[in-house]
């Protein structure tokens, strides 16, 4: 909860100061609009007077600048509900990513002291009944994922390694549920952002079309030129999305996959200690005699 509260606030202070540090700004070509020509005196050229294709140039130095009535166009014009989507899916990508993050610690996941106490318990003496119910508790009270492969190991032991492996890998699919929980969502969301992306471009078109038909006079070039730039904004934000969220899954995805080659290792170091083909029995312990003396002390 309070991983989700933190990401609201940072989200929300972030687009805030986007939006105040951004602000339209006039165009020169517009100053030049709002200024009357003065008429030239009759004995001068008409060729002193300014050239008219001077002002595209200076006005394409402007570039884009995106203020308060952009960004109202895109969040509250005909293209709102795919713009507002996608800061939905935005936010709860960013969420997913950190919680999963957090959830896939190595110190979480596998406990490296925990691992090395419960390893070396195994080893000493024999596995009787009040060993195994201790070791139980050790794991139950620990609740990490390695530590629940290690109490299905320790509650099957003295059966041969085979059949430890088996209930193992049985209990491993709604243990390894977890491990992967969030990730294919993640994975949707890469899909789904792209899409929502070019909905709100062709809404944004529709619009920006619709308007150019009302428009009467000149000045239709760039009022359809303004109308798409602003409408493929939809299409950016939404690769923007999508490629934050396909690099979190890969990455992600490969984490996994490195835990669970390393947690498949440790079992079988606990499941070698705790299976009855592994652990040297009390006869195996003793002292062979070598035949070779025992048929010297017969001659003797």
């Amino acid at each position: 909860m309070k991983t989700r509260l933190l990401v609201f606030v940072l989200l929300a202070v972030t687009l805030l100061g986007f939006a105040s540090s951004v602000s339209p700004t006039r165009l020169p070509a517009q100053e030049n609009d709002s200024i009357t020509a003065i008429p030239a005196p009759a004995g001068e050229s008409a060729k002193t007077a300014p050239a008219k294709s001077d002002r595209p140039a200076e006005v394409g130095q402007a570039g884009l600048t995106l203020g308060w009535r952009q960004l109202r166009e895109l969040f509250l014009g005909f293209s709102s509900l795919p713009m507002w989507t996608l800061v939905g899916c935005s936010v709860l990508t960013v969420m997913l990513v950190i919680e999963r993050l957090t959830a896939l610690q190595s110190r979480r996941v596998m406990p490296r002291a925990f691992v090395t106490r419960f390893l070396q318990r195994l080893r000493e003496g024999p596995l009787d009944a009040t060993k195994v119910h201790e070791l139980t508790e050790v794991c139950r009270e620990n609740g990490s994922p390695i530590a629940n492969f290690f109490a299905i190991v320790v509650a099957n032991s003295g059966r041969p390694a085979f059949e430890i492996r088996v209930t193992v890998s049985d209990f491993a699919d709604s243990e390894l549920f977890h491990l992967r929980k969030h990730i294919r969502a993640i994975s949707g969301l890469a899909m789904l952002a792209p899409l929502l992306g070019l909905f709100g471009t062709v809404l944004g078109m529709i619009s920006a079309f619709h308007a150019l038909s009302q428009q009467s006079g000149s000045g239709k070039t760039e009022l359809l030129a303004s109308g798409i730039s602003l409408a493929l904004i939809a299409t950016a934000s939404g690769l923007a999305v999508a490629i934050t969220a396909s690099a979190a899954y890969y990455y992600l995805l490969g984490r996994v996959d490195r835990l669970i080659q390393e947690m498949d290792v440790l079992t079988n170091q606990a499941v070698a200690l705790a299976s009855s083909d592994g652990r040297p029995t009390d006869t195996e312990k003793k002292p062979r005699r070598i035949p070779a003396l025992a048929s010297e002390q017969k001659s003797a």
